[in-house]
């Protein structure tokens, strides 16, 4: 033994001591430890793997839905020009309708007004050569 306290039969069981230790200690703690950490490193790059999984068929799904959402947006727009256009026509008919019978309806009338016309010029006629006689029987004193 030295001055220090060192003796090198201790050193070397201390030194035994710590090597058994780190033997034990593997086996029962790191070992286990180590596979527990790459049970979870397995765990966590499963789950990243579904998750990248998913999120790429959730794309494809959210791509699919926008096609179909861009179709029927186009088979409405498609729908909706095509029944508004049948509203124009169908609007356009009912004023060349109306406007026929309103030509027909105004005929009528000039026809009409020509005719009460007419024959108010008639009997102004009629009453003018009456009247003219009646003046002239009058002026001349006798009957013409």
């Amino acid at each position: 033994m030295d001055k220090v306290g060192f003796s090198s039969i201790a050193f070397f069981i201390q030194l035994g001591n710590f090597i058994v230790l780190l033997i034990a200690l593997n086996f029962i703690l790191f070992k286990p430890m180590r596979a527990i950490m790459r049970e979870r490193e397995e765990g966590i790059g499963g789950a990243l793997s579904d998750a990248k999984t998913a999120q790429e068929r959730m794309q494809g799904l959210l791509e699919q839905y926008n096609v179909s959402l861009a179709d029927a947006k186009q088979k409405a727009a498609a729908a909706y020009n095509a029944l508004y256009q049948q509203g124009l026509d169908a609007q356009r008919d009912m004023i060349s309708a109306e406007r026929t019978k309103a030509s027909e309806l105004l005929d009528k009338a000039r026809k009409e007004i020509s005719a009460a016309a007419a024959a108010a010029r008639g009997d102004l006629r009629k009453e003018a050569e009456k009247l003219s006689q009646d003046i002239s029987a009058k002026l001349l004193g006798r009957a013409v």
